[in-house]
């Protein structure tokens, strides 16, 4: 089974040198880690990690606009680490949804909020991929269903005859029905637009 890849961000070197023998003892691979926002989000687009555990006060590119870039760009699940007087930070945003570590916090709680952070992010990817492939399939009915039509009308073919000669047109050209409704619809287009413009 393949070890959860793991990227930390924390400006003092012995606390992360203390995560890092920490999180590897416990079975994550830690593929890079950073003291600064910025070597840590170049660590995380360069080593494509499925997790990152940053601080929030990071010089620069600071840990909570870090974790929002992450999770807008779906780059991978992030926990975020507070000290115990910045609390306050992550209310200031009304749609804040990455999970937060309130420093100081022991090895059961960091274990248990990195354990959820990516079993929430890989659902929420999973979720999205399911309805971004409900809505092509969605597309790609009403595509083939305009193509029966025209094949209909232009032919004289039953639905049925319609939707075979779709099907077997697009076994022919090993693509998909999609691709072949397309250029039925796109042939008629042009085939109508040269009927008018021949009129006029």
């Amino acid at each position: 089974m393949e070890r959860t890849r793991l990227v930390i961000a924390e400006r003092d070197s012995s606390f992360r040198k203390n995560l890092r023998e920490m999180l590897t003892q416990a079975g994550y691979h830690v593929v890079g880690d950073a003291e600064d926002g910025m070597s840590a989000l170049k660590l995380v687009r360069g080593m494509q990690p499925d997790l990152v555990l940053t601080a929030a006060n990071l010089p620069g590119l600071d840990g909570l606009e870090l974790a929002r870039i992450i999770e807008e760009g779906r780059l991978c699940a992030v926990v975020v680490m507070v000290d115990y007087g910045e609390r306050d930070l992550i209310k200031n945003g009304d749609r804040w949804t990455v999970p937060i570590l309130v420093k100081p916090f022991d090895q059961f709680q960091l274990l248990s909020v990195l354990e959820y952070s990516y079993a929430s992010f890989s659902k929420m990817v999973n979720l999205e991929q399911e309805i971004n492939r409900l809505k092509n399939d969605l597309e790609a009915r009403k595509i083939i269903e305009r193509a029966k039509g025209i094949l209909m009308k232009v032919h004289g073919l039953s639905e049925e005859a319609a939707f075979r000669r779709l099907q077997q047109q697009s076994m022919k050209k090993r693509t998909s029905m999609k691709r072949i409704a397309e250029a039925v619809i796109m042939a008629y287009e042009i085939s109508n637009n040269k009927s008018i413009n021949e009129l006029g």
